[in-house]
């Protein structure tokens, strides 16, 4: 189904109102060759919208085989992949999944254990 442009502009002013950031790991390789993980680094930044109640059907939905923390819908012009981080009120979760549909993105994560 084609929705307009203006739909979906309409869809983002009135339910991505919630900021998440968008983290990667920072890489160093010393002059030895040693790669050494330095933490997580700020790339960017979006807005959603932020859901933790509805986990259960997402992955009952899209058939996931594990347990999911957050559930965030946003457009499809967000820069993100897997491997990225996202962090939402002071959590940094792991992005497992990245779901398009017609009008939006489905980012889906799990709580990063570091």
């Amino acid at each position: 189904m084609y929705i307009p442009k203006t739909m979906t502009k309409k869809i983002a002013d009135a339910f991505y109102d919630k900021e998440v950031q968008i983290l990667s790991k920072i890489i160093v390789t010393d002059e030895e060759g040693g790669v050494t993980s330095k933490g997580l680094d700020v790339v960017d930044t979006f807005k959603g919208n932020v859901n933790f109640s509805n986990c259960k059907k997402i992955q009952e939905d899209y058939g996931l085989d594990y347990s999911i923390d957050i559930s965030i819908t946003t457009s499809r012009n967000v820069n993100i992949s897997l491997g990225n981080f996202i962090k939402y009120q002071d959590i940094i979760y792991d992005v497992t999944d990245i779901l398009a549909s017609d009008s939006h993105f489905l980012i889906v994560g799990t709580k990063c254990h570091q």
